[in-house]
């Protein structure tokens, strides 16, 4: 135990888990490079360039890369950065960029400098899983989280900033804004994001016309409301498997119902974590997302993780917990055919986090009795 207990001391110092994340950068770095998995960062290159030179950004260039454009009329401007370099220090630089964002993010959450440093940890697997495919989804990550570390930073220009660069990289990040609601200052929030989407758009304006905007912006409706997008590894792709005809309406209400009901307990908490909200809206978003792939799961398990936190411990919370991170996120891929086909066949990391949403349903529920909030427990 002395022994167990002198590794987990090492490593959870922020100097040996910067190392590895500085080796995760290297080994990503080293896999994209060997082996070229790199559509996605043409896909985001490639939107930048056709920004700039005045042509439609949802439509197929498969003498490009493979799959379609989906996000924002205004990501291709905010990639720039990136796009303008030479592709394999554009490459090098975005996945840089992604892990130290990442780094410098989960070390400002508002969460006691243990958890912070078992939050850095765990989330090192999903991570490489992301950079090693160039995805998004941990900036969009970052970004979400930076919303909640100024709102408690009592900074609402930043907090809407970050806001708002969630829902320009993906529409549904817009939800962490819904965490403003449960501080003094959310009605500065609104109008600082506001002013955030205003001034983003008129740079936007520098790039291309306010008719090629507009043109961009109902080709980009239409393609993310359209059948292209759907991934369903999520509550849509369960539902199919176990052959139930519910229409995509009718789960689409369920979730808004489901959200609807943790706000409002939320609501009429005598002691409200705001822990527990994000934690709450990274997992929802995320399982009732038709769009939902097995590496955006980086968003929920982040939310599972600071659930487990935040939330007295039990043999329960803890099992399902370690089931849900051990299947979800660190176990590899290729270690069993079996384990693979529950995972990705079956979207077993869609029912687990399921689960996690519903024990926080549950816990919230239970709460609104106590008359004092209960001590944090949870420990690795």
């Amino acid at each position: 135990m002395k022994a167990l207990s002198a590794i987990k001391s090492f490593i959870l110092q922020y100097k040996v888990l910067a190392i590895l994340y500085v080796l995760a950068t290297i080994i990503g770095i080293a896999q994209i490079i060997g082996f070229g998995h790199v559509n996605n960062f043409a896909i985001f290159r490639g939107s930048s360039h056709h920004m700039l030179q005045k042509l439609p950004l949802y439509v197929e260039y498969p003498k490009e890369y493979f799959d379609l454009f989906y996000y924002n009329p205004t990501f291709p401007m905010l990639f720039l950065p990136f796009a303008l370099l030479p592709v394999k220090l554009g490459i090098i630089t975005w996945m840089s960029f992604t892990m130290a964002l990442a780094f410098v993010t989960y070390k400002a959450l508002p969460l006691d400098d243990q958890q912070k440093k078992i939050f850095i940890l765990l989330m090192v697997f999903d991570l490489l899983n992301n950079i090693t495919h160039t995805q998004t989804n941990p900036v969009f990550l970052s970004f979400m989280l930076l919303t909640w570390v100024f709102m408690e930073r009592e900074k609402p220009v930043w907090a809407a900033l970050f806001a708002v660069l969630s829902f320009l990289i993906k529409g549904y990040g817009g939800i962490i804004g819904i965490l403003c609601l449960f501080y003094k200052s959310w009605y500065k929030v609104v109008l600082y994001s506001i002013a955030w989407l205003i001034a983003l758009h008129a740079l936007l304006l520098l790039f291309i016309s306010p008719q090629l905007m507009i043109q961009y912006y109902t080709d980009w409706i239409h393609i993310i409301s359209s059948d292209t997008i759907k991934e369903s590894c999520s509550v849509y792709g369960v539902v199919t498997n176990l052959h139930l005809a519910i229409p995509e309406g009718y789960i689409l209400a369920i979730a808004g119902i489901i959200l609807a009901i943790f706000l409002s307990m939320q609501i009429f908490l005598k002691h409200r974590r705001r822990e527990h909200i994000v934690a709450f809206l990274l997992i929802w978003v995320i399982v009732f997302n038709r769009a939902s792939e097995p590496a955006t799961y980086i968003i929920a398990i982040a939310g599972v993780i600071i659930w487990y936190l935040a939330r007295p411990k039990t043999l329960f919370s803890t099992t399902l917990f370690w089931i849900t991170i051990l299947s979800a996120s660190i176990i590899p891929t290729d270690i069993s055919a079996f384990f693979d086909k529950l995972r990705y066949e079956y979207y077993l990391k869609s029912i687990l986090c399921m689960f996690v949403l519903l024990d926080i349903v549950v816990f919230t529920a239970k709460r609104l009795t106590l008359p004092t909030p209960p001590k944090n427990a949870a420990r690795i």
